[in-house]
């Protein structure tokens, strides 16, 4: 094969939006050829989960407690399908966290701090989190009190974190 009928290669930067075209035998006073390439537009679609995305990112601290409550869902859906007995794990401790701040009250009380009510609500959202799961792993995650409780337990933890962060 003749050295002029094979096309040459040229090495073309990566990301490169210019297209050479070699001439073609026969064509030598041939007006070069150009090629328009637009770069396409990002679907609707994309467009909205990236800005969703972004927002989401851009908030992650403010709504942590919102995406720790779906992740406890899915994980307390799997529990409930592979190892039920977990029941039993989770009953007995729902109510740790309260007593933890009862000890805590009784033996240290200068532990305690200068606003008490914010452990007491912790203690509480943390004892009817455990209890929620606890509950959740023997029912079923789809037993329509349990999911309302859920949504309840999630608007109040939220709406505890974002006033507990406002007030530092």
């Amino acid at each position: 094969m003749a050295r002029r009928s094979r096309p040459h290669t040229v090495q073309v930067p990566q990301g490169a939006t210019t297209v050479r075209i070699p001439t073609q035998l026969g064509a030598k006073n041939a007006p070069p050829v150009f090629v328009v390439v637009s770069e396409t537009r990002p679907s609707l679609s994309s467009r909205i989960a990236r800005t969703v995305g972004g927002w989401a990112w851009h908030h992650r601290a403010a709504w942590a407690p919102t995406g720790y409550a779906v992740l406890a869902y899915g994980l307390v859906t799997v529990v409930h399908v592979i190892a039920p007995w977990m029941v039993f794990v989770l009953a007995p401790a729902a109510p740790v966290p309260l007593l933890g701040l009862w000890w805590t009250r009784a033996k240290y009380p200068e532990r305690i701090g200068e606003r008490p009510g914010r452990l007491l609500t912790t203690a509480v959202l943390a004892a009817g989190a455990v209890g929620w799961a606890a509950a959740t792993v023997h029912y079923g995650p789809l037993t329509a009190p349990l999911a309302w409780a859920w949504a309840g337990l999630t608007v109040a933890a939220q709406s505890f974190w974002l006033v507990v962060r406002r007030s530092k």
